[in-house]
């Protein structure tokens, strides 16, 4: 059959194109906080781990609103296994915002929305990246602690919009990054080897009553957070906005104060482990096992027999043999590696 001059190579070209369009782009990689590199800095944000909560409320006559943003810098959130799947974000989430109803009237707190802004899809992880802060990049802080670091980390699409947070990690000295955290009903299981915090809140209860008189006849009021004096992690806001590429975007902004990302703590030496490898042990349990068999052994024979010097030893003859056994060895290994010359193996006599 007759083909058009070029038909084949344009199928060709075609299918190579199609070919290139279905392969998977580049995984991005799994963010972790110990250590973060930025830049050729290595950042320590280990004290960090676990779920880390900001509450916010706003009231929209008649009903009150509390929304628990929650995140985990450096594992995927986990909550107790009695939740129901409705009322929580999927497996693999970093940062989850679950909004509460509260109804004065029926007097009752319904699960309104969950809303997972970063997490993986299809098994892949979430895209982030993180860059150095500058101190112009600070206005509102007038002291000479200005050094920071910026994440933001871009996870998938909630209601056909786009989701990331952009969390400002801002030099404090004096604060760990952990203080002053509000409490809300949305309990998370805490990172691996870290204990659950108990924190008591200033409000009355999680109805959403932020104690500034807030009733039915009030104006409707905007979403603000409910926070104590002296917070390490504030709430900026959850707003649509445009990413770099002009796409909008609903963005969650966080400001986190900690002295890990100060300059001095990344000029101090990393702090040794606290826990020894296996071969450390498995060396110390050999070294004891021998010293416990000569030991009662010795103690054994003194006993028995009434032996002295190296009859106690258990084995001592064959422990008094053991120079002239590892010379006569060191012996045969010297003759095998330089040979035995031309004479059949004998020696010369």
């Amino acid at each position: 059959m007759w083909k058009k001059p070029g038909s084949e190579t344009a199928s060709l070209s075609s299918l190579l194109l199609l070919v290139l369009a279905t392969q998977p782009g580049p995984a991005a990689a799994v963010l972790k906080c110990d250590p973060l590199v930025v830049d050729g800095r290595n950042y320590n944000l280990h004290a960090l781990a676990g779920p880390h909560t900001v509450v916010t409320h706003e009231y929209v006559r008649p009903t009150y609103h509390n929304t628990t943003y929650t995140i985990d810098v450096c594992a995927p959130l986990r909550r107790k296994d009695d939740v129901p799947k409705e009322q929580r974000c999927p497996d693999g989430t970093r940062v989850c915002a679950i909004k509460h109803r509260w109804d004065p009237q029926s007097k009752k707190s319904e699960t309104d929305q969950v809303i997972p802004i970063v997490v993986g899809h299809d098994g892949k992880p979430f895209a982030w990246e993180a860059k150095i802060l500058s101190a112009d990049e600070d206005p509102e802080k007038k002291d000479a602690q200005k050094e920071g670091l910026r994440l933001i980390m871009s996870g998938n699409s909630y209601q056909q919009r786009a989701q990331r947070t952009v969390v400002d990690f801002r030099c404090d000295p004096n604060l760990e990054g952990t203080e002053k955290e509000w409490e809300s009903i949305d309990e998370y299981l805490p990172a691996d080897g870290k204990k659950a915090e108990k924190r008591k809140n200033s409000r009355r209860d999680e109805k959403g009553d932020s104690g500034d008189g807030d009733d039915d006849d009030d104006a409707s009021t905007p979403e603000r957070q409910l926070k104590k004096d002296g917070a390490a992690l504030v709430w900026n806001g959850y707003r649509r906005d445009k990413d770099d590429n002009g796409k909008d975007t609903d963005t969650l902004y966080l400001t986190w104060y900690t002295k890990h990302v100060c300059d001095a703590a990344l000029e101090e030496p990393a702090a040794e482990a606290k826990h020894w490898g296996f071969f450390t042990w498995l060396v110390i349990i050999a070294f004891l096992a021998v010293a416990s068999y000569l030991i009662f052994g010795s103690w054994l024979n003194y006993n028995r027999y009434g032996a002295r010097g190296w009859d106690l030893l258990p084995h001592g003859d064959t422990i008094r043999d053991v120079p002239y056994l590892l010379k006569d060895w060191t012996r045969r290994v010297l003759n095998t590696v330089q040979g035995s010359g031309s004479r059949g193996g004998y020696s010369a006599v």
